[in-house]
């Protein structure tokens, strides 16, 4: 009988072990998915920093906005849902902040499709949503350099829409310091209040 206790006894702390070593496996890289698009990779030392893309042919770096907190949100101007929710999100929580806040902000709208959206294309989409929002782009090399940076995932998929494919993506905005540091992510299904408080926070 004690032989019988201590056999299960064993067996339960091996698998308790195993379990253990799972978890912290799984918490320590986390994988950015389009079903999961919360989940991002952020490593102390590894994680955001400067990055250099275009508009209408001309470089735009991240640390061309220091001194100004960076909204900064990852999509393409023919998304048909997702992208138009989150920026109708970032544009109404601009809305609620003072003039003199609104001038120590730069929001920007960053295409992964460069093949369809060129300056004026994209720039006339951005505007769209609030009159400060600025659309960048790139490479394709350039654009994959900076999703890595910010952990972001996209992928092309095919449709038998007029458009071709569509882009499947993760839909994080990001907050930038006004010295060019990563602050923390806004999912998908934030608010305008929660934009708003995110920028004043770090505007203090």
């Amino acid at each position: 009988m004690k032989k019988t206790s201590l056999l299960v006894a064993a067996l339960a702390f091996v698998i308790g072990i195993v379990a253990a070593q799972y978890l912290l496996s799984t918490n320590a890289s986390p994988t950015a998915t389009s079903s999961d698009s919360t989940r991002v990779p952020v490593i102390a030392g590894k994680f955001g920093g400067d990055f250099t893309l275009t508009q209408a042919g001309k470089p735009v770096h991240l640390s061309d906005f220091q001194d100004k907190v960076v909204v900064m949100y990852f999509g393409y101007s023919s998304c048909p849902d997702i992208c138009p929710t989150s920026l109708a999100t970032i544009s109404a929580g601009l809305k609620t902040l003072t003039a003199e806040e609104l001038a120590q902000v730069q929001p920007i709208f960053i295409s992964v499709d460069p093949e369809r959206d060129g300056g004026d294309t994209l720039m006339n989409y951005a505007k769209h949503f609030h009159p400060n929002l600025i659309g960048i782009t790139g490479t394709a090399a350039e654009v994959q350099q900076a999703a890595q940076q910010y952990g972001a995932f996209y992928a092309k998929v095919p449709s038998n829409s007029a458009m071709g494919y569509l882009v499947d993506h993760t839909s994080n905005t990001y907050l930038i310091s006004k010295a060019g540091k990563f602050v923390t992510v806004l999912p998908h299904d934030m608010t305008p209040a929660t934009v708003a408080a995110g920028i004043r926070q770090e505007l203090q």
